[in-house]
């Protein structure tokens, strides 16, 4: 049986991780045991990007390929620390009230140069209320973004910053492609659909509905990726990705359900990765509907849920319960909250207590007349995400209270959410590299991935506090402190953390998944001359 790797490191999301040098390889034709250059990779991804434009975009696939077409002015690496990319070299001010950043000889996908300039309008696109990007919060510490010169940019903030890298790192667009285009259109951009590369690939094509090919860029100025191709296969159906992987028709599939990875376990052409990452499991409440504006009617429904089933059943094992937005890797995380047991007993109290009692006998309780039904809503396409479904409305029935389920194509789910058109939504979050979650639960962030609502003055201030301190000793208590909040008024019931597990082809060598994607080092995959398979034009 292939050992199951378990790879625990905080990088960049789906961080490119590459070398310094002059942008070429040497290929060496027939020694099967170093790098060489060639060669398609085929990887399976379960959704289509919704845009490629990183200020609009709203799904982490689109996340994950602007992540291997453009590059930032720093990366994060393996060491868990901050590199140098675009900028080659970076001052923070005495009081870390200002960062400068030193731009080396950096070019875009067509040969115009990238520049100050490009660093600055991304800044004020990002920021730029017409744009209405769901990221504008994290530059909110950015007092501005000024150009020196060609080659010189420098932040400042309102205040001191603890890690003046990560308070400055967003996405760069080519100024001389978006300068003169309409804000208020930005949703029908062209580089919507066709961006403009800076790091290692550029994309070459794209299907919709089947998929998106990427080469290497040939303005990119460091080590050029081993490969010639990559092939991101739009599968959505989790059968098929399967099959597709099992028939070698595909090199690469991520989140394979327990069950699947045992079976594989015994496949020699397929190697498994099993990755401790930032996605938990989470089952978010509107707080807008008057059912659940109550914080212990919340806590009553997350107490009739059962995590350590959800863990068992359905992750096989792959995964623990969970008891915050910030998981065990993340630095802030709180090491001694526990995730809410399963006590329907409690659960069922909470509720008579709050006035919900089932008055009419027909097993759903009411109050006022008002019958407590939940019209749930979740992301299909797989049978692990209709099982959680399932498990969570026996959990609740179980205790009293109605459960509609109703299973959704994630576009359409987000524009449920988007619009407020649900009582709760199960699904999963990868927590930012910043382990910050007020994107999730700022009582300002309805406009980014606060879909349902809350808002809670004392985690406001909370954030506030913990944000401005610099030194990460001092902000432990004050995280930990939030969490415990969050823990007591609840915007979501968090369920589960998720080991993610990655099944690779064998032929694909050098494949290094990691919490933070399973392309982490794609410029360094390779294939031997004697393990491809396909020509150009043949994917």
């Amino acid at each position: 049986m292939r050992v199951i790797h378990l790879l625990v490191g905080l990088l960049l999301l789906v961080g490119v991780v590459t070398g310094c040098g002059d942008g070429q390889r040497e290929t060496t034709a027939t020694d099967t045991a170093s790098p060489s250059v060639g060669g398609t990779a085929i990887v399976a991804l379960a959704d289509e990007p919704d845009v490629l434009n990183s200020l609009i975009r709203t799904t982490a696939v689109a996340g994950t390929v602007l992540s291997l077409v453009q590059a930032s002015l720093a990366e994060m690496g393996e060491d868990r620390q901050w590199h140098p990319m675009i900028a080659g070299s970076w001052q923070v001010a005495p009081d870390s009230l200002a960062i400068t950043y030193h731009l080396r000889p950096w070019r875009w996908q067509d040969e115009t140069p990238l520049t100050a300039a490009d660093v600055q309008r991304s800044f004020e696109l990002l920021r730029d209320p017409v744009i209405g990007s769901p990221r504008a919060d994290h530059l909110r510490s950015v007092v501005s973004c000024v150009v020196l010169d060609s080659t010189t940019v420098r932040y400042t903030f309102a205040v001191p910053q603890p890690e003046p890298v990560q308070a400055t790192a967003h996405s760069l667009l080519p100024a001389h492609r978006v300068r003169e285009l309409d804000r208020a259109a930005v949703g029908s951009w062209p580089l919507n659909r066709d961006p403009l590369a800076s790091g290692p690939f550029r994309l070459a094509s794209w299907e919709p509905g089947r998929q998106l090919v990427l080469e290497p860029n040939p303005a990119f100025p460091l080590a050029r990726p081993w490969l010639d191709r990559v092939v991101l296969r739009i599968l959505p159906d989790e059968t098929a990705r399967i099959l597709a992987l099992e028939a070698g028709e595909v090199d690469m599939v991520a989140d394979i359900p327990a069950a699947t990875a045992r079976r594989l376990a015994n496949d020699d052409r397929i190697d498994l990765h099993g990755v401790d990452g930032r996605v938990f499991g989470f089952v978010m409440w509107n707080v807008r509907r008057p059912t659940l504006q109550e914080p212990s009617v919340r806590l009553a429904l997350s107490l009739a849920m059962d995590r350590q089933r959800l863990v068992h059943d359905l992750l096989g094992g792959f995964g623990e319960p969970a008891a915050s937005y910030l998981p065990p890797v993340l630095w802030n995380h709180h090491p001694t909250l526990e995730a809410d047991p399963c006590r329907p007993d409690s659960a069922r109290a909470l509720l008579e207590r709050a006035g919900w009692r089932d008055s009419d006998g027909d097993g759903v309780r009411d109050r006022d007349g008002v019958p407590m039904r939940l019209d749930v809503i979740y992301r299909g396409g797989d049978a692990q995400r209709d099982n959680g479904a399932a498990l969570l409305r026996q959990n609740l029935r179980a205790v009293g209270v109605g459960c509609e389920l109703r299973s959704l194509e994630l576009g359409t789910a987000l524009d449920f959410l988007r619009e407020g058109r649900f009582d709760a939504f199960l699904g999963e979050f990868q927590a930012n590299l910043y382990a910050d979650p007020t994107p999730l639960v700022g009582s300002g962030a309805t406009d980014r991935f606060n879909f349902g609502g809350y808002a809670n003055a004392r985690v406001d201030s909370l954030l506030a506090v913990a944000l401005a301190e610099t030194d990460r000793d001092r902000s432990r208590p004050t995280w930990h402190a939030l969490q415990e909040e969050l823990a007591a008024d609840q915007p979501a019931a968090v369920l589960y953390y998720l080991r993610q597990v990655v099944a690779v082809n064998s032929r694909l060598r050098d494949v290094r998944p990691h919490m933070l994607g399973p392309m982490n080092n794609i410029t360094e995959w390779w294939i031997a001359p004697a393990d491809r398979r396909w020509a150009t034009g043949q994917e």
